[in-house]
């Protein structure tokens, strides 16, 4: 299919303060994801933002009835959901393909949510402090065996799903709880390395401050969450836009 004829637009979050539509990504590790297949697959394609909150534009929300993003519209058809995005893009532009074996598909899916939940938990020691240290150690072991990527010598769409996670994971933990991922891992280590220095990464990736006071934002956190699972004195943190 030539260039020309390819119509793609994504929806993404914006960047706080900025408006809807905005020229100014916000940090969504599941918009990165869309914009990094279609990048690895040399698609054109139009990266419109919109900022989160009850205030979507009508015209989008017309589209998009549940105002979730990312979204992909594909001509005069929107495809919502990351996922559904990507099978969406990989059934109609075949080359190179991304897709990951069914076998798995399922590797590092417990990482992010183990995440989430220790973030929002406000909670230094909580229960998901080890759940997310046994998944990042189980990552390690299935890149040990079957690396450098997860389906092998080549990155496939769970790479690009993952990648925008763990990088949202170590800026986030690194600020408020003072973790960083445990040095043995490496074999995380390394598989950070190589997809943090795609083209397709580095072109799509946020700024440290934005992720930071975007999970501030998403969670209520504190500026430091307390070493005895506390909360400090919270400060305001000027988003970056």
């Amino acid at each position: 299919m030539a260039s020309q004829d390819v119509d793609l637009e994504v929806f993404g979050k914006a960047a706080t303060g900025t408006g809807s539509p905005s020229n100014q990504r916000g940090d969504c590790p599941f918009s990165q994801r869309v914009y990094m297949v279609l990048e690895e697959k040399h698609l054109p394609y139009k990266a419109t933002y919109v900022e989160e909150g009850p205030n979507k534009p009508d015209w989008f929300m017309q589209h998009n009835p549940s105002g979730l993003m990312p979204v992909l519209r594909d001509a005069a058809d929107w495809i919502q959901d990351s996922d559904k995005i990507f099978e969406h893009v990989e059934n109609k532009f075949k080359e190179p393909s991304l897709k990951t074996p069914d076998e798995f598909k399922s590797v590092g899916a417990g990482i992010f949510p183990a995440f989430t939940n220790w973030l929002k938990s406000k909670d230094r020691n909580a229960p998901a402090k080890q759940e997310f240290i046994n998944e990042l150690t189980a990552l390690e072991e299935h890149l040990k065996k079957h690396g450098p990527y997860i389906a092998g010598k080549n990155p496939t769409d769970s790479d690009f799903a993952l990648a925008p996670k763990l990088r949202h994971a170590r800026v986030a933990l690194k600020h408020f709880i003072d973790f960083v991922f445990p040095s043995n891992l490496q074999h995380v280590a390394k598989y950070i390395e190589l997809m943090e220095t795609r083209p397709s990464f580095k072109k799509t990736d946020s700024p440290d401050e934005m992720i930071i006071a975007g999970w501030q934002t998403k969670f209520d956190l504190p500026d430091k969450i307390d070493k005895n699972s506390g909360q400090e004195k919270k400060t305001a943190v000027t988003p970056l836009v």
